[in-house]
């Protein structure tokens, strides 16, 4: 019996879903972009039909194309994102709506079987949909709540589903469980669409099938399957935001006018490598099991934040792949070359703006910001504009001296408590000028708001 009729045996007491179904579940009504609508915070999926040569299409509301490319005796992929442009790569990848995991040589009626044993003894969680490929399964995880693939998301994410996978692919349910042939998938995969053509379609006619096994999930769900080291930490667990994109021009109008009118990029700032030299010092002291792989993680956000080249970080990584795999205390838990190569991932621009509580929660070790020594804001400014005054009477400062540091930080405080201060409310407790005010919170925008730039 064939592993296409074992599964038609196996499902045959669960709910088979069709493919419209399926996607329409997938991509609820009114969450993708309608034919005629633009600039409203709502993105497409992307079909390929695998031919000669490859074919494109936009998936929006409507599910158009959806029927035709069922019909196709080609190829048909298609990843559960949501995407803005037409090009289906991972810069502009915006929304994920499910995890899926791809699982090869089942043993049978045996590994199924077992699969499902293991599910029920809440060793793995159960999948919302059980596809048969062909010859394998596909598992999808909807998500009760899209998440938004921002760098802070996507990284640990990736080490959350690498996990899972290795779990799924054991000795018990594939004749593939070795390492070696472990087939780890990104989070951005295209798979054969449902209803699509499977391998041996011009001899059999099977095309791939769908059945209900379970509910969407969250990723707080999926995190108790794995242990701690591969978990996704609490702050960069995100979900879609309800915002929309006329709530977001009334709260936030610099930034509508730039990154949505304008089309302006993002900035941040480029520091001196003495950070990149810090971090390494501290990583090399402060790392526990269970951090490894994130301190490595944040070691490339900063090696890319301080201008240092990619071999200097490699090297650097390398070696501290040796000192941490020394640590290692369970046999089945060694820091490998692929975990290594997993951090450096965020050797990227995008990656840059991740806000300080987010390194300290994904490393695990503290940084102390400026204290006020509980000192109200107002008070404390004003000690260290007399302080700056004495300084210049004292000729450690020359009158025309800014202070760039202090004035940044000055306008970052007020901002991070009231974002609706006036420029004269500023300058009155501050007795800074309206430009610097005006300066900083520019920079300051840029810097809150990467949540909002990844839903442009």
């Amino acid at each position: 019996m064939s592993f296409y009729d074992v599964c038609t045996d196996f499902f045959k007491n669960y709910e088979e879903v069709s493919a419209a179904d399926f996607y329409r579940e997938l991509f609820p009504k009114g969450e993708l972009q309608k034919r005629d609508e633009s600039h409203n915070w709502k993105y497409n999926a992307i079909a390929c039909e695998i031919s000669e040569p490859v074919k494109r299409f936009t998936i929006g509301d409507d599910l158009e194309h959806l029927d035709d490319l069922l019909k196709s005796e080609n190829f048909v992929i298609m990843s559960p994102i949501s995407y803005v442009g037409k090009a289906r790569i991972a810069k502009n990848a915006r929304l994920l709506y499910a995890l899926v995991f791809d699982l090869d040589g089942i043993k049978g009626l045996k590994g199924l079987t077992d699969l499902f044993f293991q599910m029920q003894n809440d060793i793995h969680p159960y999948p919302t949909f059980t596809v048969n490929s062909g010859n394998g399964l596909h598992l999808y995880y909807f998500f009760d709540i899209p998440v938004p693939l921002f760098p802070s998301v996507t990284i640990p994410l990736e080490k959350l589903k690498n996990r899972l996978t290795r779990q799924f692919w054991n000795q018990y349910v594939t004749t593939f469980y070795e390492e070696k042939n472990v087939q780890y998938e990104p989070i951005w995969q295209p798979f054969r669409i449902v209803g699509g053509i499977t391998k041996d379609f011009k001899k059999t006619g099977h095309r791939s099938r769908a059945w209900r096994t379970g509910k969407p999930v969250s990723l707080e769900q999926l995190n108790r399957y794995v242990p701690e080291e591969y978990r996704m930490p609490k702050n960069a667990i995100q979900y879609k935001s309800e915002m929309s994109l006329e709530e977001a021009k009334e709260k936030y109008p610099g930034w509508y006018e730039r990154r949505i009118l304008n089309h302006e990029s993002k900035k941040h700032w480029t520091v001196k490598a003495d950070l990149y030299e810090w971090w390494l010092r501290r990583i090399k002291n402060e790392t526990v099991v269970g951090k490894r792989y994130y301190c490595i993680m944040c070691l490339a956000i900063y090696a890319k934040k301080c201008g240092i080249e990619f071999e200097r970080l490699k090297k650097d990584a390398e070696e501290l792949r040796e000192q941490f795999d020394r640590m290692t205390v369970e046999e089945d838990n060694h820091f490998t070359q692929k975990d290594v190569r997993d951090a450096l991932e965020a050797y990227r621009d995008e990656f840059c703006t991740m806000p300080i509580n987010s390194i300290v929660h994904f490393s695990g070790i503290p940084i102390e910001k400026n204290k006020r020594n509980g000192r109200k804001q107002a008070d404390h400014i004003k000690l260290m504009n007399k302080m700056r005054e004495l300084k210049i009477e004292l000729g450690e400062l020359s009158a025309n001296w800014q202070g760039r540091k202090s004035a940044q930080e000055t306008v970052f405080i007020f901002l991070a408590e009231n974002q609706y201060i006036t420029a004269r409310e500023f300058c009155e407790k501050t007795g800074l000028a309206k430009r610097t005010f005006y300066k900083y919170k520019k920079i300051w925008l840029e810097l809150m708001l990467e949540k909002l730039d990844h839903l442009r």
